[in-house]
């Protein structure tokens, strides 16, 4: 249904199906230890193709555990069934208020718990998929919006603290006027100043955010790229750079025109 290729298992053999966030260290350890498994209907041994790591949902698997067992058709029907998962492809997407409107009507015919003890849920792929996209626009919009405030916060300290100084520089300034310094030169050393000013807070505030993150990547390395990919997230991360970066040069040059209007008056 999802469009692999079908797997292919000889008498008296199994495979097992992982999930995409699966260590390659755990997968091959699991595999080397579990051989040959013992079920109702004989012992099956691991199959020439031990393992397969196609995304086919989260819902897949259970909460504890990252690996599935599959067993050949004729072995599963000797076995006690616990869970059963069915899945349907329609011939035409379905839209996001058919879909909604499904979901009441199988709640309504099959409730999540019945009378007779049994649990039913369903998942509609087009609910799923607007759901998450929502989910991540608030969590980046949230963020990126974090992100600015601070930055904002930050920037205008460095900012005031600059134009609050202006009043000693326009005096030191003064004198060296007197002794001849041109204007070109006096405003090179007052755009030096500035870039220091705000040069090294920034520069450290890199320093730290970069050992951070990627600290952070390197934890969650494997989720990134099963759920999200390292291109789409470094997208994320160079659009929110660069508005910050847009962000720093406004300031920078708001200052530096301020403070130099400040001193030469």
């Amino acid at each position: 249904m999802l469009g692999y290729e079908q797997i292919s298992l000889e008498e008296n053999e199994f495979t097992t199906q992982w999930k995409a966030i699966a260590a390659e260290e755990e997968r091959n350890s699991f595999i080397a230890e579990h051989t040959s498994v013992v079920t109702d209907g004989g012992t099956l041994n691991i199959s020439g193709q031990p393992y397969s790591v196609e995304a086919m949902g989260e819902t897949l698997y259970n909460v504890y555990t990252d690996v599935l067992y599959v067993f050949p058709d004729k072995i599963c029907e000797e076995l006690l069934p616990v869970i059963r998962n069915r899945y349907i492809t329609t011939t035409k997407n379905i839209s996001y208020e058919n879909a909604r409107e499904l979901e009441r009507l199988f709640a309504a015919e099959y409730p999540e718990q019945a009378e007779s003890g049994a649990l039913y849920s369903v998942r509609f792929s087009t609910l799923q998929t607007n759901s998450t996209i929502a989910n991540n626009f608030i969590l980046q919009t949230g963020m990126i919006y974090g992100a600015i405030v601070l930055m904002v916060i930050c920037l205008t300290v460095l900012s005031l603290q600059q134009l609050l100084d202006a009043g000693q520089y326009k005096y030191r300034f003064s004198v060296l006027r007197k002794l001849g310094v041109d204007e070109q030169h006096i405003n090179k050393l007052i755009l030096k100043q500035l870039r220091i000013w705000f040069g090294l807070p920034i520069i450290v505030a890199i320093m730290v955010a970069a050992v951070v993150i990627g600290y952070f990547i390197q934890t969650i390395s494997a989720e990134v790229s099963a759920y999200i990919g390292f291109t789409t997230l470094m997208l994320q991360i160079g659009v929110t750079v660069g508005i910050l970066a847009i962000l720093l040069l406004c300031y920078f040059i708001s200052t530096w025109v301020i403070f130099r209007c400040s001193v030469n008056s």
